[in-house]
């Protein structure tokens, strides 16, 4: 006896879990607005707003610090880990962040060593 729709019902199977395989892992998501503080460049407390678009892997926006804003020139997000490359005061920083839910948790650098961290909670939309 033969089964021809049995061929076709193991194939469709093995394709549909190698599919699966084959699925890249979802990225975090982190377009939005995120209220932040952090230590500045003197060990300072400071407070930023940021504002993040994304389109995949790629990582855009702008730090928001007083009346300044600072453009991200390059950003990445892989898995749950964003970094960040923006130029200020002729000076390259380097900001790396872990995305937890609605949080960030981050630590940056200068081109002339100085560091701090900074941590920053998604604000719903529409908010400022």
């Amino acid at each position: 006896m033969r089964f021809p729709n049995l061929h076709s019902i193991f194939l469709l199977v093995t394709l549909s879990l190698l599919g699966n395989t084959l699925t890249p892992r979802s990225q975090v998501s982190v377009a939005g607005q995120l209220q932040c503080t952090g230590t500045g460049l003197q060990a300072e407390t400071i407070s930023f707003r940021l504002e993040l678009t994304q389109s995949g892997t790629t990582v855009g926006g702008v730090w928001i610090i007083g009346n300044g804003e600072i453009p991200i020139r390059e950003g990445r997000a892989q898995d749950s880990r964003i970094e960040m490359i923006t130029f200020a005061d002729d000076k390259q920083f380097t900001t790396v962040a872990v995305v937890e839910g609605n949080q960030l948790q981050g630590t940056w650098k200068d081109d002339t060593g100085r560091s701090g961290t900074w941590q920053g909670k998604r604000q719903p939309a529409g908010s400022k």
